[in-house]
């Protein structure tokens, strides 16, 4: 299990996950309330959802396999207004509400049934329903590694942060 060092809470705006996810580079993270209960998982697929425009959410789309929509004229500006109003918004209404948690005394080998079945992080909870951490393919894969040092791998991670960072710079 790895320990979540920032909480997002399901009373903030949508804007604070939103910053949060794209900083971290995490596409699925947990949410609480200020007394530290967990609430649901926001995701990057739900807040991409909502920079859809509304027909093509209504026409149930996504669900029905449409891989293009090229011919509804959008633009970058259509997509920023959606961005703006979903930053306003709640995180507690956006979360997924109907996850799976882990205790922790729930064996490993279940928590890697629930990542197997498309539930990438696995949120870990006392019996009282507050937060703990989350468990994930990467912090499983990490905790296996002999060498595994928390401290080194996220100083890599902030490396190639920074790498991507200057390289996106050269480009521009």
């Amino acid at each position: 299990m790895a320990p979540i060092k920032t909480s997002l809470y399901a009373e903030d705006p949508a804007g604070a996950a939103i910053d949060f996810m794209v900083e971290k580079h995490m596409g699925l993270v947990p949410v609480t309330d200020h007394k530290g209960k967990f609430v649901g998982l926001i995701s990057g697929d739900q807040l991409m959802g909502h920079l859809l425009p509304k027909t093509i959410s209504a026409m149930g789309a996504m669900k029905r396999g449409m891989k293009q929509a090229s011919y509804f004229q959008e633009s970058a500006a259509d997509m920023n207004d959606r961005l703006a109003s979903l930053r306003d918004m709640k995180i507690g209404d956006l979360v997924d509400r109907d996850t799976r948690v882990a205790h922790p005394d729930t064996p490993l080998i279940d928590a890697l049934m629930m990542i197997q079945q498309k539930q990438y992080v696995v949120p870990v909870v006392d019996d009282d329903g507050t937060l703990l951490g989350a468990i994930s393919f990467f912090s499983v894969l990490y905790s296996l590694r002999e060498e595994y040092d928390r401290d080194t791998v996220e100083a890599a991670k902030a490396r190639e942060r920074e790498e991507r960072r200057r390289d996106r710079e050269k480009d521009q």
